[in-house]
């Protein structure tokens, strides 16, 4: 199973965001740090908004910051949101012979199961408390720091 990059750069807002305590961090912040395309997070960070992950404020000293505690956030909640479809396999993109028989699609569907129970144990203050990862982080919002002002 692959997640989508729409998914990825979501847990990477977030990872990112979360770094950041309160500080309210530009998008374009994220975008350089990370090497993404602004136009490609603008709509990450949109639909994480709408659901109450992220904190978004426009304007001069605007931005973005976690909506909730990383506590709260579990991975798997997060990728379930982000992604269109967590099927791994499509019985309709042929005629097959097993369709509503396949031993195979409920092997395939069971180990997606464990694997989504398994990102609903962890979050993202989990994620934010591994030294390494927290040390990236820190080494990437320090690396190419954005001016304050509205330069």
């Amino acid at each position: 199973m692959e997640l989508t990059y729409y998914t990825d750069y979501a847990l990477r807002v977030l990872l990112y965001a979360g770094a950041q305590g309160e500080r309210r961090v530009p998008m374009r912040e994220i975008a350089r740090a990370y090497g993404i395309s602004q136009d490609h997070l603008r709509k990450v960070v949109h639909r994480l908004a709408r659901h109450g992950y992220l904190q978004t404020t426009q304007g001069r000293s605007g931005g973005l910051r976690l909506g909730c505690a990383p506590g709260a956030i579990r991975v798997g909640d997060v990728v379930r949101l982000m992604e269109d479809s967590l099927e791994l396999i499509h019985c309709d993109r042929g005629p097959c012979p097993l369709c509503g028989h396949c031993s195979l699609k409920r092997a395939l569907n069971g180990a997606r199961d464990q694997f989504i129970q398994h990102l609903d144990g962890v979050t993202l203050e989990e994620l934010l408390a591994d030294p390494g990862t927290a040390q990236q982080l820190r080494r990437l919002s320090q690396d190419d720091p954005l001016p304050t002002s509205n330069g």
